[in-house]
């Protein structure tokens, strides 16, 4: 336990101390409560280089087998189908800390997010109901176990998409499952970035060809790294912050990445936004737009002959935007509202939120880098339809068009331009 109280009598001195030990400890705490780990999954060698074991001498490999766990300082991906990690406890004759694995027989993750299943329940392949699934097609998890997960989505039925980080389940050893929402309970959050084509990660969003070679490092398909934040950059780019160097002999932790070679999942840690307040009464029949010359009536369709008006993305005129490239993101996903509304069978929407001013999304709990605060981002309900199922009918045809997302009691949508995609956990 620490001592926070007053320190009365102390020199300033002995109080920055103090504070120090309180951070080395609190950082050393949070270190060992999302430690990174590395699983083997197939009998392997760590080697001392990345190359055929057989070109290794006795001395440069160890045998490690199938089912062995380690805990991890650092991991970095280098080019020939290997990881490089350095172990938090050295391992070999030599006990060195410093080895290179094939990726292939390893799964590396860390235990930021965890699933606990709370009620006996079943594992699935299909989210069904459980008579529709062969036993091949589930399998029972009692009331208790817990897993880390690489990343969990909403799915249709009220089910949670999930990926297990570390272990392989069922007959096929697989890690997606898809599991009824009542009987798990998820904590943490955790960002994940898929590569689905060969690509580089840039310096700058720029073409490849004007960037040197130290400027830009070649990423594989199939890649996945661990994410702390990401944004829409210039020129058809995502900027994206890493949570650790991952490409081995470079530091950087931001990148630029090309929008159509990656897909993102996952929530991020400050994206917690609570049930905003009823609408409040117009304080007039019309609002101002910065940009635009006359008056905006609140109950006109921002749309022409559309369903989505004014006072519903402005919070009643309490919300104005402050710039006129807000009001272009407001018609842009009013646009998309509709077509929603079209799949959806036609029927009325109620919004929970749109454009959010910096204050109100601090004050709801939005993302720092929310796109309501560009105003092209809502929250809605679809009165009948539970948000998951929701979330599944507009999942494939939304694609890489931007960000969509569900809690238990609303759907996200969003116009970012690429594959966004999470679980608000609640």
């Amino acid at each position: 336990m620490f001592y926070t109280g007053q320190m009365h009598g102390k020199s300033t001195e002995y109080r920055h101390f103090l504070l120090k030990v309180i951070e080395h400890h609190a950082w050393a705490i949070r270190v060992e409560d999302t430690m990174k780990k590395l699983k083997v999954v197939s009998d392997t060698q760590f080697k001392q280089r990345p190359v055929l074991s057989s070109e290794l001498s006795r001395q440069e490999k160890v045998f490690v087998a199938n089912g062995t766990e380690f805990d991890l300082k650092q991991s970095d991906i280098v080019r020939n189908g290997h990881f490089k990690v350095t172990l938090a406890n050295p391992l070999g004759p030599e006990m060195k800390s410093d080895w290179y694995v094939y990726k292939p027989d390893a799964r590396i993750y860390d235990t930021k997010t965890k699933l606990t299943v709370i009620s006996d329940t079943l594992f699935k392949q299909r989210p069904v109901l459980s008579n529709q699934l062969s036993d091949r097609e589930k399998i029972f998890v009692p009331n208790g176990t817990e897993y880390y997960l690489q990343s969990y989505l909403p799915a249709e039925g009220q089910h949670v998409k999930v990926a297990i980080a570390n272990a392989f389940l069922g007959p096929e050893n697989r890690t997606v499952w898809y599991i009824y929402k009542p009987d798990i309970r998820i904590l943490g959050d955790t960002i994940n970035l898929s590569v689905i084509s060969d690509t580089l990660f840039k310096t700058s969003p720029k073409m490849s060809s004007q960037l040197g070679s130290d400027e830009k490092v070649f990423v594989q398909n199939t890649t996945e790294l661990a994410l702390v934040s990401h944004e829409l950059a210039p020129a058809n780019h995502v900027k994206i912050e890493l949570a650790e160097p991952s490409f081995n002999n470079r530091s950087e932790l931001t990148w630029y990445a090309y929008k159509p070679d990656i897909e993102i999942e996952g929530n991020e840690t400050d994206n917690q936004p609570k049930n905003e307040t009823p609408r409040p009464a117009p304080s007039g029949p019309y609002i101002k737009l910065p940009g635009f010359q006359g008056n905006f009536y609140l109950s006109n369709p921002i749309i022409p002959n559309g369903h989505f008006t004014w006072g519903e993305a402005t919070h009643g005129g309490s919300r104005i935007p402050v710039d006129r490239n807000v009001v272009y993101g407001i018609i842009r996903i009013a646009r998309v509202m509709e077509d929603v509304r079209d799949r959806l069978g036609g029927r009325p929407l109620t919004i929970n939120s749109w454009y959010r001013d910096p204050v109100t999304n601090r004050r709801v709990g939005g993302a720092s880098r929310s796109r309501h605060l560009v105003g092209d981002a809502v929250d809605f309900v679809a009165p009948g339809i539970h948000p998951y199922d929701v979330y599944d009918r507009l999942h494939g045809w939304w694609g890489s068009k931007g960000g969509l997302a569900s809690a238990t009691v609303f759907t996200h949508i969003d116009t970012r331009g690429y594959y966004a995609r999470w679980s608000y956990g609640f």
